[in-house]
């Protein structure tokens, strides 16, 4: 190869490449969708609770148990899939736009969720779990978790995790999330994450969440994978969280509540490693042959169902169990689930969404507008006004 040839060979390495042409991707959705089932099916027919009148479920569910009891590592998933999604989100904008979209997409559905929750299992108080007014509100903010308030379903509490992510990458778009600025940032947590594994600093462990940051940086470098091109360093972020991942999937058992006879290790860490194959390979662009219409539908039901699904599932299975029999009761009830899911995706989080883009839009021009007029009295002559006039105040006062 002649000097020319090396010259252009290593201009092209060294230039970004252009970005693949962003949309939804539809084999994504399914993923989040059978994500959020193996969590569902987990709770029904493998975790013990009040449901089944104090019985086993998975003496109830035998065969399907045998799988169903691992469906507690469909978090694992979702957080993969927001690590991907939440970069796809924020690259290329700003903090305020990548916040706006954030509560947009959160809050409708999960408000909504809580009261309805609230109201089922007030109204049915046999399943044992009672809320209060304070209660409520408190789980208005999302941050129960973190104010030590008991959440009013005990699936939200990956959204502690998610909201910290989110303002870890709020914080990184105050700089703008680029191709670079995110390696940097995954270089910077990953390392933060292996360091707190023997740092007992509570602090930084809150903010930094150790134990699920390579979840989310898996999926950050299959989004920079997806969205640009394979590299060394990008695939190196992705073995490295792995092995980390995998390192700790002995204490995912208790987020499983099961026994280690009942869930083995072994099992999980192969779970875990298919969740990062599968995930590599939609990246890669393996599953674009998976993209049916459907499964849109699928995708936008899914944050919906997973917010609804316990204690009110829970309460339908004590009502019917009996007069239905297991199997037919369990089959009504996740029908019945995603039936109320697709309700609130249509008629509760679609139009909520719209709202609060609206007035989030205007009350963001509305603050930057007025920082802008700040910004310009700043720059006007000292002489425009006397010393003790009110814009001369009002200039201090900026």
């Amino acid at each position: 190869m002649s000097r020319v040839e090396e010259r252009r060979s290593a201009a092209y390495e060294a230039t970004p490449p252009p970005p693949r042409a962003r949309g939804r991707i539809t084999e994504l959705d399914l993923l989040r969708f059978l994500a959020a089932i193996a969590v569902v099916l987990f709770h029904y027919t493998a975790r013990a609770g009040p449901a089944w009148g104090g019985a086993n479920p998975i003496e109830i569910f035998p065969a399907l148990s045998e799988v169903s009891r691992y469906g507690f590592l469909g978090v694992q998933l979702f957080f993969m899939i927001s690590g991907f999604v939440i970069l796809m989100t924020a690259i290329g904008r700003d903090s305020a736009e990548f916040v706006t979209a954030r509560i947009t997409r959160l809050f409708p559905a999960y408000i909504f969720a809580v009261l309805l929750t609230s109201l089922v299992v007030t109204l049915f108080p046999r399943v044992g779990q009672n809320v209060t007014v304070l209660q409520i509100l408190t789980n208005f903010t999302m941050l129960q978790d973190g104010l030590g308030v008991a959440p009013v379903d005990g699936v939200y509490w990956t959204l502690w995790a998610e909201l910290r992510f989110y303002l870890l990458i709020a914080i990184l778009s105050l700089f703008r999330v680029t191709y670079r600025s995110a390696v940097g940032f995954m270089a910077v947590w990953l390392a933060a994450a292996v360091a707190l594994r023997s740092e007992q600093n509570q602090l930084l462990s809150n903010i930094l969440i150790p134990a699920w940051a390579p979840y989310f940086i898996i999926g950050m470098a299959l989004y920079l994978i997806h969205r640009y091109r394979s590299n060394v360093i990008l695939w190196a972020f992705v073995f490295v969280s792995w092995v980390l991942a995998v390192s700790r999937s002995g204490e995912l058992r208790y987020f499983g509540g099961l026994p280690e006879d009942v869930v083995q290790n072994q099992t999980i860490v192969w779970i875990i490693t298919g969740f990062v194959v599968v995930m590599s390979v939609m990246a890669l662009g393996g599953l674009r042959w998976m993209r049916w219409r459907f499964l849109t539908t699928l995708g936008l039901l899914t944050y919906p169902l997973y917010l609804i699904h316990q204690w009110i599932g829970w309460v339908i299975i004590d009502e019917l169990r009996d007069s239905l029999g297991a199997t037919n009761t369990l089959i009504l009830v996740v029908a019945v689930m995603l039936l109320v899911s697709w309700l609130i995706a249509r008629f509760v989080e679609a139009p909520a969404q719209r709202w609060l883009k609206v007035h989030f839009a205007r009350a963001i021009g509305q603050m930057r507008s007025a920082s802008g007029q700040r910004r310009s009295r700043r720059r006007a002559p000292a002489t425009t006004a006397e010393p003790d006039s009110p814009l001369a105040e009002a200039k201090d006062l900026a």
